[in-house]
């Protein structure tokens, strides 16, 4: 399938309820639940997220119809997701209107209850789960957004979002195919080591960029075609010398400078994903780059969704989530599947130290430094 502009952002991050109304008696649940549990929420918004974060205890609430509790053994830290959360910005416009909101967009942990109609899953049972309030020791969300797995592990929390981004973007936005030069950004991140495992399956030829020796060493680990550390080497200069039929794919999660130095070697008929844009989320401060596509910062490329095609048909893609919902499940049974398969790997970071809801904000900032590599997990409990 080729890459389309006519495409949806996927709202996985969608703010579920805190409680249900539903009653007892439809509800299975585990035996020696506790009363109350503890959560991550903001009463305003403000920022940055350590500003508005707070830590509050809660009655434990019941899943209502075709809802599970889970108790989280692991969440997932997604700095940019969560920054504009607490800004209020883009997405999450709304917040700044409510008086509390949920913090935290994925997970892994236990089944704890379900409620009336759920058949999928069972009581005890291990899953991933993509829902608000991630960030609390327990939380409610549908059935259907959970996963099933082997293990409440740190990778399934990796797998449940991050590579299904890379997978959904590089496969079916952009109609991977065997041959093409696919070069990946932030390639150590979260969503890059990923998407440059899944290109590399494809039989694309992979040039991965990162910003460290230590990152660069990891990723060549991986076999890859080509790794640049684009601090010690002229990142524009090589492409133009190594690859001056330019490139088929870029999944770009940076912006700024990086972004600047690869848009001209976007070959005839390039994609160009915007996955992010972390050089210029606010905690980069007033000095960012700023990049701008036909008139449009990479924010609004972003959130809006917006999609440009170029001279050449060559497109850039602000909008990398497929509207096909089938074609996302897909996706995510591959990765898993994949994954189980030992064909790919899910790089978890927990070397920040931090666990528990209340030093959630601490890995935040961890996340946002930029050192880490691979998928940013924290222990809940």
């Amino acid at each position: 399938m080729s890459a389309s502009c006519n495409v949806h952002r996927v709202q996985t991050h969608a703010l579920a309820s805190s409680s249900s109304t539903a009653p007892a008696a439809t509800v299975q649940h585990a035996s020696k639940l506790p009363a109350t549990y503890k959560r991550l929420v903001a009463k305003r918004t403000g920022k940055s997220f350590k500003e508005v974060a707070e830590v509050e205890e809660v009655p434990l609430p019941q899943p209502g119809d075709n809802e599970v509790l889970i108790r989280m053994s692991y969440a997932g830290i997604n700095g940019g997701c969560e920054t504009f959360r607490v800004r209020g910005e883009h997405a999450f416009a709304a917040n700044k209107a409510k008086d509390t909101y949920a913090l935290g967009a994925e997970g892994s942990g236990i089944v704890a209850a379900v409620g009336a109609g759920v058949t999928s899953l069972a009581v005890g049972q291990a899953v991933a789960c993509n829902s608000a309030a991630a960030f609390a020791e327990y939380g409610v969300t549908q059935a259907v957004m959970c996963t099933p797995v082997d293990e409440a592990s740190a990778e399934a929390v990796a797998l449940s979002l991050s590579a299904v981004t890379a997978a959904a973007a590089l496969e079916v936005t952009a109609g991977l195919k065997e041959g093409e030069v696919v070069l990946v950004t932030a390639a150590a991140g979260g969503t890059g080591h990923f998407a440059v495992q899944l290109a590399q399956l494809a039989g694309a030829r992979v040039v991965a960029v990162a910003g460290s020796e230590v990152k660069k060493k990891r990723l060549q680990a991986l076999g890859l075609e080509r790794v640049i550390n684009y601090k010690e080497e002229d990142l524009a200069a090589v492409l133009a010398a190594e690859y001056p039929q330019g490139l088929d794919i870029v999944y770009e999660g940076v912006g700024g400078a990086v972004r600047a130095a690869i848009m001209p070697q976007l070959a005839p008929g390039g994609r160009l994903l915007q996955v992010g844009y972390i050089s210029e989320y606010p905690h980069m401060g007033l000095d960012a780059a700023g990049s701008v596509e036909q008139g449009l910062p990479l924010s609004e490329l972003f959130w809006g969704g917006k999609c440009f095609e170029l001279e050449g048909g060559r497109k850039v893609i602000g909008q990398v989530w497929p509207k096909d919902v089938a074609a996302i499940r897909r996706c995510k049974r591959r990765v898993f599947q994949l994954h189980r398969e030992g064909k790919l790997q899910a790089w978890v970071d927990e070397s920040h130290g931090f666990k528990g809801v209340a030093q959630i904000p601490d890995a935040i900032d961890y996340m946002l430094q930029g050192g880490h590599i691979g998928k940013v997990v924290i222990p809940i409990q």
